[in-house]
């Protein structure tokens, strides 16, 4: 804004009338005013100068992508697809097109504009703003049973690893007489999990003793959360490089390996091959199956995309972002299934048979069976364990920082005036109520985490996984599609219904930095997603997904 413009008078002059200071000079120049395309859209500079933004836009896509592919995909895709065939996969690609990417794009949007987290964000729709709290409830539950699995992978990254002849042997005191009929059950993988490293309980009934080296595990693992988020997005940003870059490489090597090995071609054949129709088979409800893998494996419902855009500039291409994410996060859980199907026909080739263990034991036992009998196997485990350690990582972070967030956001403008720091920068008075609170969480989640690490942890881990699951995050996918397209806004439902105000709201924030045309026809494809059929999906899903754990 230019200053009015000051006239030079004589004191025998008529003064001459000056602006007044309410008016508004504007200064013109030929300048182009529209966003440049970089790595930030709108220009790297600080826009929220107290909240903070991310350092360049690169990394919120990095730190989305970190999210989206958990270690679920090393260990429960492969199952999910063993069980249906390869007809679960189109099925995925579909409903990744068609319910991953709106709600995606939906989260995303919401915390871009309104540069909240969960809770605060749903401000614009009073009666649902317990969404927001129901979703920090939600991934404040899984953080603390999550880092419990982190902390087994950090176990046999470090000792497994090393030692897998005795972790594939019979001849331990922990060995059951079953164990050397190979063709039993369980192997002896599976017993020295259960009977060594968990040393597991009868029951949840029974939770015995914490296990120590888990227990230390488990300590360093919230110690990496801690200083990971000890900047907020600042070093998140950062470490999002590492947490995605570095696990999509190791995937791509670990598949040139796997695809190199005797007997590969044929455990690809079996991903490709057509669902198999039997009485003890799930292709009777693969579409529900999948639909429930949509929303897990991508960690919807959650909040921890609305969270990591929320330090998105404003103008930023939060549509772009969306497609990306969800591009990337199929191409990786395509090369996680193909490498993993490749080592298992490796070991159908060199014993002639292969047991696919569900859930966890895929990685931690199905997984060392392969890799024991793989020249340098060791190594080859380390990476493997690596990745997953990575990759269970850059989840966990966000699901923390989401909580954090959210805490953050509900402090008082008044009271964050009082405390000690500076307005903006690293040194913030919000950056250090930030890293204080970061430390309090992980430090009061890790105590609350202990149980799992327990003796019985592993039935209490099932146990919680399963109805935290049933609860979440089905109804709250719902209601985000019926605030943001039937109660978004405090507007005239004649002239401005909710649909068109966000649809309005969006189109005003992507207005520099998207094609209208393309903005135009992909919003309104996820609007009328939002509106028809997911949340019909999401309530079928929800009934079928309890009627099958009840």
């Amino acid at each position: 804004m230019a200053s009015p413009p000051r006239t030079e008078t004589s004191s025998s002059a008529v003064p001459t009338r000056t602006v007044p200071s309410h008016v508004v000079v504007m200064a013109t120049d030929n300048k182009e005013t529209t966003p440049c395309c970089c790595c930030c859209d709108d220009g790297c500079e600080e826009e929220n100068e107290e909240r903070g933004n991310w350092s360049c836009n690169f990394e919120s896509i990095l730190a989305s992508i970190s999210y989206a592919i958990g270690p679920a995909y090393l260990w429960a895709m492969p199952y999910v697809i063993s069980r249906n065939g390869g007809g679960a996969l189109a099925t995925y690609l579909v409903l990744q097109m068609f319910i991953s990417f709106p709600i995606v794009y939906l989260e995303m949007a919401l915390g871009q504009y309104t540069s909240q987290g969960p809770i605060r964000a749903w401000r614009g729709v009073p009666i649902l703003q317990g969404i927001g709290v129901g979703m920090v409830v939600m991934s404040a539950i899984v953080c603390i049973y999550y880092n419990s699995l982190v902390a087994q992978i950090l176990y046999y990254l470090f000792y497994v690893t090393g030692d897998l002849n005795r972790a594939t042997s019979c001849a331990n005191v922990w060995n059951t007489p079953g164990c050397a009929n190979s063709t039993s059950r369980p192997f002896a993988a599976e017993e020295y999990r259960h009977n060594y490293v968990l040393q597991l309980s009868d029951g949840i009934g029974n939770l015995g003793a914490v296990r120590g080296p888990l227990a230390g595990f488990l300590i360093l693992a919230w110690l990496l959360v801690a200083v990971a988020l000890s900047f907020g997005a600042k070093s998140l940003g950062k470490v999002a490089y590492v947490t995605t870059l570095v696990p999509t490489v190791l995937i791509v090597v670990m598949f040139v390996r796997a695809v190199s090995l005797p007997g590969a071609s044929n455990g690809i054949r079996r991903f490709f091959a057509a669902p198999r129709v039997g009485v003890n088979n799930m292709n009777q409800r693969l579409y529900p199956t999948m639909i429930s893998n949509i929303v897990f494996r991508l960690s919807l419902g959650y909040g921890g995309y609305t969270t990591l855009a929320s330090y998105n500039r404003f103008h930023n291409n939060v549509l772009r972002d969306a497609i990306l994410v969800v591009f990337i996060d199929f191409l990786v859980m395509l090369f996680c299934v193909l490498t993993t199907f490749a080592f298992n026909g490796y070991l159908l080739y060199e014993r002639n048979s292969v047991v696919i263990r569900p859930g966890f034991d895929f990685a931690f036992v199905s997984m060392v069976e392969v890799f024991s009998s793989l020249p340098s196997g060791a190594g080859w485990a380390g990476l493997f364990f690596f990745t997953l350690f990575l990759m269970a990582l850059g989840s966990q972070i966000v699901l923390v920082e989401t909580v954090v967030t959210s805490l953050t956001d509900l402090i008082p403008k008044g009271l964050m005036k009082n405390l000690p720091g500076r307005e903006s920068g690293l040194l913030s008075k919000r950056m250090l109520l930030h890293g204080v609170m970061t430390v309090a969480v992980c430090f009061l989640f890790f105590l609350l985490g202990l149980p799992y690490v327990t003796q019985g942890g592993s039935h209490l881990l099932s146990l919680v996984d399963i109805y935290n699951s049933i609860i979440q995050p089905y109804i709250f996918i719902l209601l985000e599609c019926v605030a943001l397209s039937l109660l978004y806004g405090a507007s005239c439902s004649r002239c401005c219904p909710a649909l068109n105000r966000w649809m309005s709201d969006l189109s005003h924030m992507l207005q520099h930095v998207c094609c209208f045309c393309c903005a135009t026809i992909v919003n309104g494809m996820a609007a009328a997603a939002c509106v028809y059929y997911i949340p019909i999906l999401m309530l079928v899903s929800h009934y079928v997904f309890t009627y099958s754990t009840a």
